[in-house]
């Protein structure tokens, strides 16, 4: 059984293959990061229904965290590493502490993804050293990936969550490529194979204005 950290909102207590669940952040009585972890979760788990779920509670309420949190969520996770760990979202600054927890999960084996937007800056733990990094891509279905290698994003995937149509974008296309990976069980040591499988467009979208 896959097991995978979602470090977002915090789920409820009853959800399907919640196995552990940390606060590092006070509540702040908001509902909008439960969707959002609620969505994330619904997505992996529409391609491995089986998959644990062990969820690091950074956001709150409203979706917004800050780097020590984060921190503090990556060692936590790092002290039973999951086979995989989902940021779906992005900072605009990394750090020391930051990138050394992240490289901690790497070297215990974690496969970690992270979201990053399509268009600005570069954002983190996308982009450190090893990240999976991914961006919607609307040509996308569910079980499709376009490989991209850009600079900010190796994958597209589809930006709609599963059952949460109105949650859209990097988030949930990072959310299926965990899914996906999670779904892999053999080939989930070799990252590019298994993800290989899935891939349909090969580099950036390119749209063509109409002419009246």
């Amino acid at each position: 059984m896959t097991r995978i950290g979602l470090i977002d909102g915090a789920l409820p207590a009853d959800w399907p293959g919640l196995e552990r669940q940390a606060w590092l952040c006070e509540a702040d009585g908001t509902p909008h990061a439960g969707q959002h972890a609620a969505a994330m979760a619904r997505t992996i788990q529409s391609h491995a229904p089986e998959a644990a779920i062990v969820n690091a509670v950074v956001f709150p309420g409203r979706l917004a965290t800050r780097l020590p949190y984060v921190r503090t969520a990556l060692d936590w996770l790092a002290d039973t590493p999951p086979d995989l760990v989902l940021c779906a979202f992005g900072m605009a600054r990394s750090s020391v502490d930051l990138s050394i927890a992240v490289s901690r999960l790497q070297k215990a084996g974690t496969i970690v993804i992270a979201s990053a937007p399509a268009r600005g800056e570069l954002v983190y733990p996308a982009a450190l050293y090893g990240v999976l990094s991914v961006q919607g891509d609307a040509r996308c279905v569910p079980v499709e990936l376009s490989r991209l290698d850009l600079p900010h994003a190796v994958f597209g995937a589809c930006p709609e969550a599963a059952g949460y149509p109105d949650i859209r974008g990097a988030s949930p296309a990072a959310a299926h490529v965990a899914g996906l990976l999670a779904a892999c069980e053999r080939e989930r040591d070799h990252v590019s194979a298994c993800l290989e499988g899935f891939v349909r467009y090969r580099g950036r979208e390119r749209r063509i204005a109409s002419v009246e």
